[in-house]
């Protein structure tokens, strides 16, 4: 998980997207043990994403 500050941009999402964010962020940190970033749930959700594209 990194975070660099040098290379962001500022997105819209309803409470409703922020809050499932937020659940995606639990389950990374339950399986990593690390606290994730916002950008890592999407990452997450992207890759997953990506990969069922393929398919």
């Amino acid at each position: 998980m990194e975070y660099a500050l040098k290379d962001v941009t500022t997105i819209r999402i309803t409470k409703s997207t922020h809050k499932d964010l937020l659940k995606v962020m639990g389950q990374i940190q339950a399986k990593s043990g690390e606290i994730p970033t916002l950008d890592d749930a999407l990452k997450e959700l992207l890759g997953n994403y990506k990969k069922k594209s393929r398919k």
